[in-house]
Order: C-alpha cells, then sequence, then structure tokens
C-alpha cells in the first residue's frame, strides 16, 4: 500500500511538472503586442486600417514563424486612458491625439521607472482642418464677435482648447467669455439641449453633430491654420528589446497610409465599421487629413509651440520635448 502510494505521489508530481512545463513553454512561445488607439479620434484612425487589414499581424508571423503571434487591441475613450496603460506597462504603443503625446513624453522625463518616446506620426490635420467650433442648431450666434459673454465648452488642455485661444486672442475675446471644462460626450449633450453657447472640438464630432442636426458650424478650424497632429508613442523600455518588432510596428502603419492614399473608398468603410461613425462622415475625414508617418521640423515645432501652452496651464513643466523622439532605422 505504502509502495502504490509513494508511486501515486511521483504520478502526481510529474504531471505537475509536465503541465507547468508546456504552460511556460506555452508562454514563451507567445508573442503578445498590446496597441492602445482611439476610434473616436479620426487622426488616430491609421490604427483602424492596420486593426482590420490585419497589416502588423501578419508581418509578425512572418518574422517570427515559430512563435504565436497575439495582437491585442485595445480601444479607448482618450489618450489619457492610453497614457494610464503605457505607464503601467498596459499597452506597448499608443495612438493618440497632440497633447496627450506632449503629456506621455513629460511622464517620461519625470516618473522614474517610466520611459517612452515619440514614435511617429498618424494623421496631421494640416493648416487647422479637423477642428472646429460649434453653436447649438438654433443659436443666434453668427460669428466669432457674437461669442462675447458667452460660455463655451471645451476639453481643457486639448488641442481644441489651443485653438479655441488663438482664435478668442485674434478676436480679442480672450476675458469676454467663459470657458469650461466639458469631455465630448456631455458637451454634446448640452450643445444638443442649447445648455452650452458654443463647442470647439476635435474630428469627427464637428461632422457628426452637425449631421445629427444638434450642432452648426460657427468656425471651421482651416481659418485658423494651427494643425491638429496626432500620433505614436512607444515604451522605450520595451522598444530597446524589441527593436524589430517596433520597425515591422512603423512598416505597418506605412502600408495603412497607402492603403488609405490608394483606396479612399474602401478606407472609408474600414472607419465606419471599425468606429460606428457614418460612411458620409469618415468620407470626409479621408480627404480631410493628410496621412504620413515622418516627424518633421515643422511637426515638433507645433509640438513645442503647444507645450509651451501646457505649461501655462501648468499641466507640465518645461522638459526638452526632442529628447523624447525616436530614432528611427535608417
Amino acid at each position: 500500500m505504502k509502495k502504490n502510494g509513494k508511486v501515486l505521489i511521483i504520478v502526481i508530481i510529474a504531471i505537475f511538472l509536465i503541465g507547468y512545463l508546456l504552460s511556460y513553454s506555452t508562454a514563451k512561445d507567445t508573442l503578445q503586442v498590446d496597441v492602445g488607439y482611439q476610434s473616436v479620434t479620426s487622426q488616430t484612425w491609421g490604427a483602424l486600417v492596420m486593426k482590420n487589414k490585419n497589416f502588423f499581424e501578419d508581418k509578425l508571423k512572418k518574422k517570427y514563424p515559430n512563435r504565436k503571434v497575439k495582437v491585442v487591441w485595445h480601444d479607448e475613450i482618450s489618450g489619457a486612458v492610453i497614457n494610464t496603460s503605457m505607464i503601467s506597462g498596459k499597452v506597448q504603443f499608443g495612438f493618440m491625439g497632440d497633447m496627450p503625446l506632449i503629456l506621455n513624453m513629460y511622464k517620461a522625463s519625470t516618473i522614474k521607472n517610466y520611459d517612452s518616446k515619440f514614435l511617429v506620426m498618424d494623421g496631421k490635420g494640416v493648416d487647422g482642418k479637423n477642428q472646429s467650433i460649434l453653436v447649438p442648431k438654433k443659436s443666434k450666434v453668427k460669428s466669432v464677435s457674437d461669442l462675447e459673454g458667452k460660455t463655451i465648452s471645451t476639453p481643457i488642455g486639448s488641442s481644441a482648447h489651443y485653438m479655441l485661444m488663438k482664435v478668442l486672442e485674434k478676436n480679442k475675446l480672450l476675458d469676454k467669455v467663459t470657458i469650461v471644462h466639458q469631455d465630448v460626450a456631455l458637451a454634446s449633450q448640452l450643445l444638443s439641449t442649447n445648455k452650452t453657447d458654443a463647442f470647439s472640438i476635435w474630428a469627427p464630432y464637428p461632422n457628426f453633430l452637425v449631421d445629427e442636426g444638434s450642432a452648426k458650424l460657427l468656425l471651421d478650424g482651416e481659418e485658423t491654420k494651427i494643425d491638429y497632429l496626432a500620433g505614436v508613442i512607444v515604451d522605450n523600455n520595451w522598444a530597446k528589446e524589441n527593436k524589430e518588432i517596433v520597425d515591422l510596428f512603423v512598416e505597418s502603419l506605412d502600408e495603412a497610409h497607402k492603403f488609405i492614399k490608394d483606396n479612399p473608398k474602401e478606407a472609408a468603410k474600414i472607419f465606419t465599421e471599425e468606429s460606428g461613425f457614418k460612411l458620409e462622415i469618415t468620407e470626409k475625414e479621408v480627404n480631410n487629413i493628410s496621412w504620413d508617418t515622418t516627424i518633421t521640423d515643422e511637426d515638433l515645432e507645433t509640438l513645442i509651440d503647444k507645450q509651451k501652452f501646457l505649461i501655462e496651464l501648468e499641466q507640465v513643466k518645461e522638459f526638452n520635448l526632442k529628447d523624447y523622439v525616436y530614432e528611427r532605422s535608417k
């Protein structure tokens, strides 16, 4: 009986060890990459094509044929949420607008164990495209000067807030309006119920709110000539150990941008499928955005100017933004 008991214990231990080794081997052979993106922000819709067409996964599978490849796409409501996920190590790549990009790089300069780099651009709303100031459908406000004494909603610290301040400064209204912080969902509701006088926001919301009949356009951002940029941040601690994967990611986004430019109608359909916005809206965004991963000197100067704005708001302190740009392979 004792002998049988010993044999049973040995068998149990053997089964446990085999199971452990198999699970360890599987984990070791699985390549998982986590990507944060925003289906609600058209400037970052390069991610939607990458995801839908499996460009990144296909490249990884070809590069690592003996590993199980798993790309996990995390659709978030804002760049702020993605920043939190990156700082906690949950995602390696994050698609976001210019202000969250700056905030992420600032965090890399201040948090001891966190390091990130600005990897590439995604969508560029050149010369103010993709930002607008809206008013309620039945508003009597006809021009920017009519905003005097009014309340304007915008996400404080956003690119739309930056654009709004430039418009108000140009029209000598900086101290003649009340600006309140409201996220997109609440501001949209207030706009549709005439409980705010104006709303400064980025695409695709202007077209969406005008299309549904709750707002009308007061000022098209293109009148301001202020670039609205979006790009990708990479976890640099991870990137140092996975340079080949980072290169494949950039190649995949380049491929997505080429697809958008070569196949605008199909790209718009993908945008609709992945984001939920109507095709009439996504078709406009295809042509309103410059799709290019290149970070130009002009782009960096735009970001530095917006960094100064965030410093004025006391959301960041002075740091050398150019130190946090990823050095891509030649």
